[in-house]
């Protein structure tokens, strides 16, 4: 009875080995799993944008098309840098506003940081700047 009640007492915590073993599974778990987190990340980043990017095509389509306003310049609907500029362009800044969009949207992904998208009066899109091929194909035009 008495070698017993020594050696519950002795048996406190995990031994040394364990502990390494542990901690080497962890750092596997993570060497495979977090490259997967950061692309799925990155995925979701792109997703957002392109949803951001339709959002502000369809109120400048929606504008151009509205013959109450009377559009006589092609609009054009830019980003550089990530920052869609929504200055430069009036029929840009009344269609967002008409649209109730304000603020300057940003893109967080890396793939649509430089982009234009040209709407001209003849209702052609026309789709430019360094990410220009890409947006245009994930917007399926």
């Amino acid at each position: 009875m008495e070698n017993l009640k020594t050696k519950k007492l002795n048996d406190k915590g995990f031994s040394l080995v364990e502990l390494i073993i542990v901690i080497a599974i962890m750092a596997v778990l993570i060497g495979v799993l977090a490259p997967q987190y950061l692309r799925y990340v990155e995925r979701s980043r792109e997703s957002a944008d392109l949803d951001t990017i339709d959002t502000l095509a369809s109120a400048v389509q929606i504008y151009m098309a509205d013959p109450a306003n009377s559009v006589t310049t092609a609009a054009v609907l830019s980003c550089t840098g990530g920052s869609v500029d929504t200055t430069t362009d009036t029929t840009v800044q009344n269609a967002l506003s008409d649209a109730g969009i304000t603020g300057t949207p940003t893109m967080k992904s890396t793939a649509y940081q430089d982009w234009t998208i040209t709407y001209a009066l003849d209702g052609m899109i026309t789709y430019g700047g360094t990410n220009g091929s890409a947006l245009q194909t994930a917007m399926g035009y």
